[in-house]
């Protein structure tokens, strides 16, 4: 048997008039929905998610498959009902949710994450908070890729912008996670409200230190009003009173989780996470995702008792270690090509095989000069002519070319 404890907390801030955000916390099922921000009708968005997961979920879930599919029909709903009526045209909500798996008789019963949109589900194990959900927003994508750190995010000014959401479009792509029930595990599911005004620390500190969960439920939404409470602000909290016993070195094990690497890995090649003891989200839309309930779960997913956090991991492609590959697979490219071409010069080079030739002496022939003959023609001559013909016998100069003219 499995049994949980939870709290939860709502306000619509300092700044705000109406509250958009909606929640649910009950023994099968517990979620938190945020109407989109300055879209017409988000808290009827936030209200249709909340109702169409209580409708499908209070009573629990056979599978994560289930969960999704309810997911995919409070898209449906939302997106039907905001082009019905002009007047909730472009109403959305982003959606954090946790429904509860029961026990088969082997194994204790486990816990399905669904998320989509900028609301989180964080969880306290051993003492250190780490952050499940990954946030589909505009800011996220910019941490992912390296373009600001999460300190900037937090301040940047279009950090309200969402990637996903619920009721903007026909179908939605859902992130999924299938948890171990641990004993001693917390979690938190909260709007932006809180994150946007609460670091990551001020959270930890609250839910690692309060023992109550509606306590800390009702301290953090404080903390955010105190903070500047600028947006509504929703916060449930579940402790898992009975589950898995971890070891001690197994919860030493557990840290925090760098959500922006896993971003990249999306950008890079897909929604599946590789943690061991997350199952990994995955695309659903209204066509595919339709079981009904009672549906088993596949068969070829293996639940890791391990901590989320095991030693074991694969190795994210992010864009920084992509360039490195790419750059070090030029290098060695490079490098073979001299060497063979090197090594071809060596072989192709012939041996100096040129025989010194030591050319013969020329040897002149005799050249004979014919006798001068003059003549008088008269009295008054002309001036005399000298002509100089060469013997007809002469040998011709060994060496000389065709056309050459001997001195």
């Amino acid at each position: 048997m499995t049994a949980l404890q939870w709290g939860a907390a709502t306000d619509v801030g300092r700044i705000r008039n109406e509250n958009e955000d909606a929640h649910s916390a009950e023994p099968m099922l517990f979620v938190v929905a945020d109407g989109m921000g300055g879209h017409q009708a988000g808290e009827v968005a936030s209200a249709l998610a909340v109702q169409t997961l209580h409708g499908r979920l209070a009573q629990g879930a056979q599978s994560v498959d289930v969960v999704i599919a309810a997911v995919v029909e409070a898209n449906a709903a939302i997106f039907h009902a905001a082009h019905q009526n002009a007047g909730q045209q472009g109403m959305g909500t982003t959606l954090t949710a946790i429904a509860v798996l029961p026990a088969d008789g082997e194994h204790h019963s486990t816990l399905a994450l669904v998320n989509v949109g900028d609301s989180r589900t964080y969880r306290m194990r051993g003492g250190v908070l780490q952050r499940v959900t990954i946030d589909h927003s505009y800011v996220q994508e910019l941490v992912a890729t390296g373009h600001i750190s999460e300190l900037e995010a937090r301040t940047h000014p279009r950090r309200n912008i969402v990637t996903r959401a619920l009721g903007i479009e026909p179908t939605v792509r859902v992130d999924s996670w299938l948890l171990s029930m641990v004993r001693g595990d917390r979690f938190v599911l909260c709007s932006d409200g809180l994150v946007d005004e609460v670091p990551d620390h001020e959270i930890a500190m609250i839910a690692g230190g309060v023992a109550a969960p509606q306590a800390v439920a009702d301290e953090l939404v404080a903390m955010a009003n105190r903070h500047g409470g600028r947006d509504n602000v929703t916060v449930v909290v579940v402790d898992v009173l009975e589950g898995l016993e971890l070891a001690a070195d197994e919860a030493a094990m557990v840290v925090m989780e760098d959500a922006s690497a896993a971003v990249a890995e999306l950008a890079v090649g897909g929604s599946e996470n590789d943690t061991p003891g997350l199952y990994g989200g995955r695309d659903a839309d209204a066509a595919s995702l339709t079981a009904p309930m009672g549906v088993v779960a596949d068969p070829n997913v293996t639940l890791v008792m391990a901590p989320v956090d095991g030693s074991v991991r694969r190795r994210r492609l992010t864009p920084g270690l992509f360039l490195f590959l790419l750059i070090l697979g030029l290098v060695v490219t490079v490098t073979v090509t001299m060497v063979a071409v090197v090594l071809r010069n060596d072989d192709t080079t012939p041996a100096d095989t040129t025989v010194p030739v030591t050319p013969a002496p020329a040897t002149l022939a005799p050249v004979t000069l014919a006798p001068v003959t003059t003549s008088a023609t008269s009295a008054t001559s002309a001036a005399p002519t000298t002509t100089r013909t060469a013997p007809t016998n002469a040998s011709p100069i060994p060496g000389s070319a065709a056309g050459t003219t001997a001195p």
